[in-house]
């Protein structure tokens, strides 16, 4: 049902900067959208909807865009959809306005209760000041499966990414609302290195079961600042931004 017929929806193409680097330090923002209309800030830039400065990387689930769209927030994007209607194609989307290459996409094997959707995952690369490049997955987990489906779903992303080196983001929804899922998650971060982005305020975190369920991993790079923003009427989750440097 609304299995996607196209892959990845690239309008990377068309970025502002195509060949600069992401700047030293470097803001991240991530956010479930929970499928939100947001044709009327398709080239508005996001910190107009939110009180927050510029991101250089934006991070999305739950996404919504037209066909033909080229710009998400007045960002060129790349989008791994994982439904497809007439009027909409809905998935991990990831915006840039400075250089940026798909690597993979990944739409999970199972679909959520057996029968209804899939949901995906999407690797992209972004080039720091210093040389190094930037490994950055997007990913929106499985949910209403059961755990070892979870496990299942999150080693084969993890297969794509294992030989990856160098500085490192994951970021999303990870849909872990119990314990089993969470102590899945722990074991796989560890297994990249990845470190777990921590907040001063955890409350704006969407929790189900009392388990967090939106993250940012890293690894080869410092956090400068983390904030988790409280906004009401536009999604069910909330926007994290994180401050990278160097």
């Amino acid at each position: 049902m609304f299995k996607p017929k196209l892959t990845l929806i690239s309008h990377a193409g068309t970025s502002l900067d195509a060949d600069a680097v992401l700047p030293n330090p470097f803001r991240l923002l991530t956010w479930n959208l929970q499928k939100t209309d947001f044709s009327h800030y398709t080239h508005r830039p996001i910190e107009q909807l939110l009180e927050i400065e510029t991101p250089h990387l934006l991070s999305m689930q739950e996404a919504a865009i037209f066909p033909m769209q080229n710009r998400f927030f007045n960002l060129p994007f790349i989008m791994a959809p994982n439904i497809e209607t007439r009027r909409r194609h809905f998935g991990v989307l990831t915006a840039c306005r400075f250089a940026m290459s798909a690597q993979h996409q990944l739409l999970t094997r199972s679909r959520e209760l057996g029968w209804t959707t899939h949901k995906t995952a999407l690797v992209t690369e972004h080039r720091l000041s210093d040389g190094q490049v930037l490994t950055h997955i997007n990913i929106h987990a499985i949910n209403f499966v059961p755990n070892r489906l979870f496990q299942r779903e999150l080693t084969l992303l993890w297969s794509l990414i294992s030989e990856k080196s160098g500085p490192m983001i994951v970021s999303g929804d990870f849909n872990t609302w119990n314990k089993t899922r969470v102590a899945i998650l722990e074991n796989a971060v560890r297994q990249l290195g990845l470190l777990q982005v921590v907040y001063p305020d955890v409350t704006p975190i969407k929790t189900l079961n009392r388990q967090i369920l939106d993250y940012v991993f890293y690894r080869g790079l410092s956090v400068e600042s983390a904030r988790a923003f409280d906004v009401k009427a536009i999604s069910d989750h909330n926007p994290l931004e994180v401050v990278f440097s160097l």
